[in-house]
């Protein structure tokens, strides 16, 4: 059981429930005794209840229960449902204005529409901006017709897929347009300035009163020219191909920039590739840069294969560059 706090709804069944980004959204239902109407919304943030504070001339559906709801965009449509007889209504609540509004089907020519007839515990679902309805009960027999409403016109675009991704990666190490060039094992790199601020580390070289933020060429030593293209690449395109022999030295360089979100995808990438002989420099290399997440796997895996990893080279080295680990370890088992 979840421990909630705020205004709780009262007990009820057969009422509506559905998601629009961090809150639930309860409405109507039967206590046992009788309908209700009243409309609650439940914060998944901080598990707080609260009534849902409604404006505008419309009142809101008329106490039922057995009825649904679906989300489509910024509104909830509600259709049909018990009042102790069967109904058919359609109402719309728009989040942006906090107002119910009776929806009234018509044609394409302003023509009353045909609509479902009235019903109860039925299925309801939204698809390309369109209501569907099938099933139910109508209070005397039960049902298995299927309705489409259409809650907005399709319009048929034929929308490229976005090229930015593309665009943006053909200006990595691209000399025409670049602002700065970085020297990496005696290669140049060339970049640009206003992409690899998405980077703390260049951001604080570039707004700085560090000296090379007046140089046109700047030396990085510590990292690797394969190395230092991924990262960059990751820079400029959000995204990058961690390959499992450069994700440890990804993963260091990622650290050390500050560059957070590509530290932890290599991570991932490393803790697949955990194993006998690479356990015990995994673990010097995630306990050094503080990921957690990865020192615990990687410690995790080490007392469950102890008696191999402890016969590594790796786990030697350990040893000697890095004794309290060792003993930790010790301890641990």
């Amino acid at each position: 059981i979840v421990p909630v706090k705020g205004s709780v709804p009262k007990a009820r069944y057969r009422t509506s429930a559905v998601a629009y980004k961090n809150r639930m959204l309860v409405v109507g239902g039967h206590d046992g005794a009788k309908h209700l109407n009243d409309f609650y919304q439940f914060n998944f943030d901080n598990l707080e209840w609260s009534l849902v504070e409604t404006t505008g001339q419309v009142p809101p559906p008329s106490p039922r229960d057995s009825h649904s709801a679906v989300i489509c965009g910024d509104s909830m449509y509600l259709f049909g449902g018990s009042t102790g007889s069967a109904r058919n209504d359609l109402y719309s609540f728009s989040f942006e204005t906090d107002q119910w509004h009776e929806v009234r089907p018509v044609t394409s020519s302003g023509q009353k529409a045909n609509v479902p007839c009235s019903r109860f515990c039925h299925t309801c679902d939204m698809y390309n901006n369109s209501l569907f309805v099938f099933g139910g009960y109508d209070g005397q027999q039960r049902l298995n017709d299927f309705w489409q409403f259409k809650l907005a016109t399709e319009v048929n675009i034929d929308i490229p897929c976005s090229s930015l991704v593309s665009d943006l990666i053909s200006f990595l190490n691209e000399q025409k347009l670049s602002d700065v060039t970085f020297i990496v094992e005696g290669k140049p790199v060339y970049a640009h300035k206003l992409l690899c601020m998405r980077c703390s580390y260049f951001r604080a070289m570039f707004e700085g009163q560090m000296r090379e933020a007046q140089q046109k060429t700047i030396t990085i030593n510590s990292v690797s020219h394969r190395v230092f293209l991924a990262l960059l690449e990751y820079l400029y395109t959000d995204e990058v191909e961690i390959n499992p022999d450069i994700a440890m030295d990804l993963f260091v360089a990622a650290d050390q920039f500050g560059v957070e979100r590509l530290k932890r995808l290599c991570e991932k990438k490393i803790l697949i590739s955990i194993n006998i002989d690479s356990a015990a420099t995994i673990l010097q290399a995630a306990n050094m840069h503080i990921a957690h997440g990865l020192r615990q796997s990687c410690m995790d895996f080490i007392l469950r294969n102890f008696d191999a990893v402890s016969k590594t080279a790796a786990f030697e080295e350990m040893g000697r560059s890095n004794v309290e680990l060792v003993f930790e370890i010790l301890k641990r088992r």
